[in-house]
């Protein structure tokens, strides 16, 4: 699944985070590693003036040195593409090296923590590889992915995300992590209650089916821990990252183009803040008729 991983990097303490993640990534998976790295194209736009020929030749200089100090601290080779934007450089450079994991680092947010911003959020609603996110001060982390997790609810694609993290694992024991829904014993209002006491069995019972499939479906030697979780989604995962995970492997949303990355509301609302680095798979089959 994971042969080529792709790191974006420009120098700054974030791509610095990336490349960490893709090294010990790489490593767990005998894959080769690509440092790239994105320049504008000189030409410029109707709204940004060209550059001049000296300064787009340093810039050009300049990212290149960055790049190749990287590979010779971590390994790999480096690639630099021309681009009007980072995403969209960072996207058709990784399709053109036939990529199978773009990592990418985050900022502006508390050491510890992954929040996507927007360059990672783009490419997570249209990439063709799966995108890794490396929490800000990765590259001091001695985190080693000893414990890998893995939201599955049942459906083809956290299927995916299930092989992906088998994979990662390398395997290690893996974490399988089904979010049940949590109803209020009574609501209502204006004097009409409803008793949803069953719909919180029933949902209990459809979570630990999800779980019993998942761990019935691993290959055999590798073994998981299960935890059955009631709540919203995306707040449940989050407590999961927070506790021991060293990576959190999540499927794209049910729905749109196959084999491209798309964030669910469960995804979107998580990666405003996880606590560990995560991998977002695409899709990989239409949903059932």
């Amino acid at each position: 699944m994971f042969k080529r991983i792709v790191v974006g990097y420009d120098q700054s303490d974030g791509s610095r985070d990336a490349l960490v993640l893709g090294r010990r990534l790489a490593d767990r998976l005998d894959a080769d590693l690509m440092v790239v790295g994105v320049v504008p194209a000189p030409t410029g736009g109707s709204l940004v003036p060209a550059l001049p020929a000296t300064a787009y030749s340093n810039l050009v200089e300049h990212a290149r040195s960055g790049l190749e100090t990287a590979a010779a601290e971590f390994g790999g080779t480096i690639e630099i593409v021309q681009s009007s934007s980072a995403a969209r450089g960072l996207e058709e450079l990784t399709e053109r090296l036939e990529g199978d994991l773009l990592v990418l680092g985050c900022d502006r947010t508390d050491p510890g923590k992954v929040r996507a911003g927007h360059k990672a959020r783009v490419l997570m609603q249209g990439s063709r590889c799966a995108v890794a996110l490396a929490p800000v001060g990765y590259r001091d982390s001695e985190r080693d992915l000893s414990l890998v997790g893995v939201a599955v609810d049942g459906s083809p694609e956290s299927a995916h995300a299930l092989e992906a993290a088998v994979e990662i694992a390398g395997g290690r024991t893996l974490r399988l992590i089904s979010v049940a829904t949590e109803f209020s014993e009574i609501w209502g209002f204006w004097g009409a209650t409803y008793a949803l006491t069953e719909l919180g069995v029933a949902s209990r019972e459809a979570a630990q089916k999800i779980l019993d499939e998942a761990s019935g479906s691993l290959p055999e030697g590798v073994e998981a821990t299960t935890v059955m979780a009631d709540g919203i989604a995306s707040e449940e995962l989050r407590k999961q990252s927070a506790e021991g995970l060293d990576l959190l492997c999540l499927g794209s949303r049910g729905y749109g183009p196959v084999r491209r990355v798309l964030l669910g509301s469960v995804s979107s609302e998580l990666l405003h803040e996880v606590y560990c680095p995560v991998v977002v798979v695409p899709r990989t089959a239409a949903p059932d008729e």
